[in-house]
């Protein structure tokens, strides 16, 4: 059996990680700016710039493009890691294992943006169809039938989300509390004394949306008024494709935007922004290309955009013997987020996100030559042949939940390989059956956590001949973006009527919504696209229902 160490792995860390000493890669036809030193004036047309090149960033030069007219060869994205995508950042090989780091949950609501920017963007893998076509098609093809999300200490099917009195009291009270009421407070405080984090219903929304006793309580109030119990218990609203999100939706913007003559810099981190005190107007970009500093000034008409938080920053890997090593480099965005913060008060406050020691998910792929442990999964667990469904166990410490995605799942993956996914949300928390949390569990210590919930203990031999590798990934910023915060520590995502920057993704601030989902961050780049051009146009904001405690209960009434 084959398992690799961790010095064999630290070439795939760098896709989830930051910087590299690569220098910087311009994906264009012919680089046309980027001067050093004290800086060159850019060409007198309107140029637009991204700092961060997550999906905010790509949707926002997708719309900047598609509905706002701007041509693709004024739109700049820098990139401080290697890869785009974010969040949805994927690496490996069937040799060494996969790595996959975190899918945040969306759907194709009709009402959504997602299902708005996949319906106009052309699929990368089959041809004259959209990628939202392409993913519909995949799951025609493949229904949800009846699969278990929760699953007990005996491994048995539970749904059982029944809540005490007290604890119905106080989804009321909250679902009905006004913004101001909730900001500063996180689940575990509202709840205090409630049974709630104990529930089945905490159990689907927190391993669903990655939030966290420690996280806001405004952030549940924004998923329960979203979703009805239904939709949380059953993921009939959560999108399934047949390759990952990066190959599927990143792909496929990257595709669209190099088309359109988009400049792409990877390993190029945005340090920091020159600004207009009384307009708020940026003026200057600062640069670090591999430890060269690089200065460039902005025109009238140009914009800046500016992921200022990511999920996935900072990510590093481990594999089946070692865990996920402590992060050791700065978070390129927080950094920026200081240092323009500190020159306007519009611009929120990072440590109110990126100090807290609770904001981690400890994310892990496992690689395997054979399909025994999927159809373990299935057999003992999901109890479906639906590919997809997420599946936790209550009686994990760790808030262990388990995927078994379609296969291949990856492009490169061939057909005698095999692919499982899986995370936790309580990092710090001793295992089941691990004398450790899993913030300190190698790959092999959490896939026997694993095989003892299913209760195959005594085929732990069998199981591990089959494995290549277990890598997991920790993400320190994570749940970062649902930390309690106060008014104004998430700025405005056009924060000034005359200015020219926008803030997009998890920890920009646009109205209501559930500021970990991917809809967020499309929402954000979308609104900011059309309202820095002057697009007459609005994204689509959060469905509305009826009120939000009535259905909710009407809901937990009929189950």
């Amino acid at each position: 059996m084959k398992k690799k160490t961790i010095a064999g792995l630290a070439a795939l860390g760098a896709v989830l990680g930051a910087a590299t000493a690569a220098g910087i890669i311009v994906r264009k036809r012919k680089q046309k700016m980027l001067g050093s030193g004290a800086g060159t004036p850019l060409p007198p047309k309107r140029n637009i710039y991204f700092a961060g090149g997550g999906i905010a960033a790509l949707s926002g030069a997708f719309y900047l493009i598609h509905d706002c007219g701007i041509p693709g060869d004024s739109i700049y994205i820098f990139e401080a890691s290697s890869t785009l995508g974010g969040s949805f950042n994927i690496g490996g090989s069937g040799d060494d294992g996969y790595i996959t780091a975190m899918n945040a949950p969306f759907s194709l609501d009709g009402r959504s943006n997602m299902a708005d920017m996949l319906s106009k963007l052309p699929s990368g893998l089959l041809p004259d169809m959209s990628v939202a076509d392409e993913i519909r098609n995949f799951e025609n093809a493949n229904p949800l039938n009846g699969f278990s999300r929760l699953v007990d200490k005996n491994c048995l099917e539970t749904d059982d989300i029944a809540l005490s009195k007290r604890s119905l009291k106080q989804i009321k009270a909250l679902l009905s509390a006004k913004e101001d009421e909730l900001f500063g407070v996180s689940v575990q405080e509202f709840f205090d004394g409630a049974d709630f984090l104990s529930s089945g219903l905490w159990g689907v929304v927190s391993t669903s949306y990655m939030i966290k006793p420690s996280s806001a309580a405004l952030e549940l109030k924004n998923i329960l008024s979203m979703n009805s119990v239904d939709e949380l218990i059953n993921m009939k609203n959560t999108v399934r494709s047949q390759l990952n999100m990066q190959e599927t939706v990143v792909g496929a913007l990257e595709r669209y935007l190099v088309s359109h003559n988009v400049n792409f810099s990877t390993h190029c981190r945005v340090v920091d922004l020159d600004l207009d005190e009384s307009s708020g107007r940026v003026c200057a970009i600062h640069l670090n290309d591999n430890g060269t500093a690089k200065t460039f000034y902005l025109n009238k008409r140009d914009l800046c955009f500016v992921t200022n938080g990511s999920a996935s920053e900072c990510a590093t890997v481990g594999d089946f013997n070692y865990p996920a090593p402590e992060h050791e480099d700065a978070s390129a965005s927080f950094a920026l987020w200081r240092n323009i913060s500190e020159k306007h008060s519009g611009f929120g406050d990072p440590g109110s996100f990126f100090s807290s020691d609770d904001s981690d998910i400890i994310s892990f792929t496992v690689t395997s030559r054979s399909p025994l442990l999927p159809d373990l999964i299935k057999q003992y667990a999901s109890g479906s042949s639906a590919p997809g469904t997420l599946t936790t166990f209550t009686d994990s410490p760790w808030g262990m939940t388990v995927m078994c995605p379609p296969q291949p799942y990856f492009s490169s993956q061939d057909e005698n390989t095999f692919v499982i996914c899986g995370y936790g949300i309580n990092t710090q928390t001793p295992g089941r059956y691990t004398d450790k949390s899993m913030k300190n569990a190698s790959g092999a210590e959490i896939l026997f956590e694993l095989v003892k919930l299913l209760g195959l203990g005594e085929r732990w031999e069998e199981i591990t001949d089959t494995i290549v590798n277990v890598i997991p990934c920790c993400m320190p910023f994570a749940a970062a973006s649902s930390l309690p915060h106060e008014d104004g520590d998430k700025p405005l995502a056009v924060p000034f009527k005359d200015g020219n920057i926008a803030f997009i993704g998890r920890f920009a601030r646009l109205g209501c919504g559930i500021s970990c989902s991917c809809e967020y961050s499309v929402r954000t780049a979308r609104e900011a696209a059309y309202r820095l051009t002057g697009t007459k146009k609005a994204a689509a904001a959060p469905r509305r229902n009826m009120p939000i405690y009535r259905r909710f209960f009407i809901d937990l009434k009929n189950r």
